[in-house]
């Protein structure tokens, strides 16, 4: 990201200290400024790091020598290539043009993306960033690829200012998914657009930094403030089921090598299950063993009742307490 590209963020940024929406640029390049605070945030590498200096689980100091990831190089990035899947995506490709496409009558929107991690490539292609849209992305993990470093719960950017946002896999990970989908809530215009992703049946796979599931009914709860476009699995029960059986066999495994290693036989032993998700994408019986849903939907100005919520329930056990 070269100083241009921190010119063209300033409108949109806010002072997570203060919420004073006037910041500049440091004479030396080397910070971002609060007019109104005078609080200072570092840029590392191009890339601001806006976090509080009392944010009591990321340091800001921990980001000051952060630079890009080398995606292409690396063990990692062999594993990544070579390793057999665990998981079948049955909506974020279809549903990421999608959004892309419906971007298209507004001149030059802005795209924020809650949680980018190493996503960059794959969502320009998808969302067609050529077709001058603005991407921003985010993410509090110090590998990441991203324009700024934030915290989910204390997004940097002014009210009202953001046409679509992205996130996926990424509020299990938080302290307080419900303080992020407001922040998310506040960030966006109303009539902006949401993509989510979030996991239902899946093991714990961040280790200290995993907290929480959700139902496809607690999803849409989360994002009450939104009027539903469509919604259903990202993956489904076969999923699940190659989760399951590889975090049975990692129970009995304490080395990381080994663990590594065991992970990728279990794979590609049983991996073959999660196909049939593609089978049950549209069974109601399958929601209820979800590995994972999404959410398409469009900022409104109230709220979508608890009522109709509950009445949008869509798996097949036919329970009603009234």
């Amino acid at each position: 990201m070269k100083i241009n590209k921190l010119e063209v963020l300033l409108p949109y940024l806010q002072c997570p200290t203060c919420h004073g929406e006037q910041i500049i640029i440091t004479s030396d390049n080397l910070n971002l400024e609060c007019v109104s605070c005078e609080t200072q945030y570092p840029v590392s590498f191009d890339r601001p790091v806006m976090l509080r200096s009392d944010n009591d689980v990321f340091c800001i100091d921990d980001y000051r020598n952060a630079k890009t990831p080398d995606l292409k190089n690396g063990i990692k990035a062999m594993w990544r290539s070579f390793a057999p899947k665990a998981s079948v995506n049955l909506s974020s490709e279809r549903i990421i043009s999608t959004l892309g496409e419906m971007l298209l009558s507004i001149p030059n929107a802005t795209v924020l993306v809650v949680g980018g991690g190493n996503q960059r490539q794959w969502l320009d292609k998808r969302l067609g960033i050529s077709r001058s849209l603005n991407v921003i992305y985010t993410d509090i993990d110090v590998g990441a690829d991203v324009d700024i470093f934030c915290d989910g719960h204390e997004l940097p950017f002014a009210d009202s200012r953001i046409d679509a946002v992205i996130t996926t896999a990424v509020l299990e990970h938080v302290l307080y998914p419900e303080r992020v989908a407001a922040e998310i809530t506040r960030v966006l215009k109303v009539g902006g657009l949401l993509y989510t992703e979030l996991p239902f049946m899946q093991q714990v796979h961040e280790g200290a930094y995993d907290f929480t599931r959700y139902t496809m009914s607690g999803h849409r709860r989360l994002f009450n403030s939104f009027s539903e476009i469509e919604s259903g699995m990202v993956a489904g029960p076969g999923t699940a089921l190659v989760w399951a059986i590889e975090n049975f066999i990692l129970a009995f495994m304490a080395r990381s090598q080994l663990r590594k290693l065991s992970k990728f036989i279990a794979r590609l032993v049983f991996g073959w299950i999660k196909y049939f998700d593609f089978l049950l994408k549209n069974s109601p019986a399958a929601m209820d063993g979800a590995s994972c849903t999404y959410l398409l939907g469009r900022k409104t100005v109230g709220y979508v009742t608890d009522a109709e919520i509950i009445s949008r329930y869509n798996g097949a056990q036919g329970l009603r307490h009234t």
